[in-house]
């Protein structure tokens, strides 16, 4: 019995190990390239949002899907899927378009909260969900800040 736990501990140990190898120190990084809207319907607009993807490891990633979120003034505004995805090469990158659509009420909250602060800064954070094929978990990229419209000419 003793040596059935022996063997239990050292089969996890290779696991925990197996799993931190796995795990990259460096993530894809994901940009906001283009937004094109599409058609509407409803209280919904549809858009066809167009990431940069970076793989900065020396390893091709074979990504299954990407999910997206895009956040103003802390109201989701857009969102999208894509699945199917071609392999990102070792150091390089892709051009990923994602379907994406937008709730006209949550824009309706962005414009309101804009009447309110006089300010030209606006937040934003951008969440992308990367799932990689073999790997069960995703890997979650944000990026956060904001954008001083005033240096943009708006007012």
């Amino acid at each position: 019995m003793r040596q059935l736990r022996l063997v239990g501990w050292l089969v996890m140990l290779c696991m925990l190990s197996g799993c931190a190898l796995l795990s990259t120190s460096q993530k894809p990084e994901v940009n906001l390239v283009n937004v094109q809207p599409g058609s509407h319907e409803g209280l919904q607009q549809n858009f066809l949002i167009t990431l940069q993807v970076t793989n900065p490891t020396a390893h091709e990633l074979n990504i299954s899907g990407i999910s997206y979120n895009l956040k103003l003034q802390g109201q989701k505004l857009i969102s999208g899927v894509s699945g199917g995805l071609r392999p990102l090469p070792a150091y390089g990158q892709s051009m990923v378009k994602v379907p994406a659509s937008a709730n006209l009420i949550s824009g309706l909250k962005i414009i309101g909260a804009f009447m309110e602060d006089s300010t030209q800064a606006v937040e934003f954070e951008l969440e992308a969900r990367i799932n990689l094929g073999w790997w069960r978990f995703p890997v979650t990229v944000v990026e956060s800040g904001s954008i001083d419209l005033g240096k943009y000419g708006v007012k």
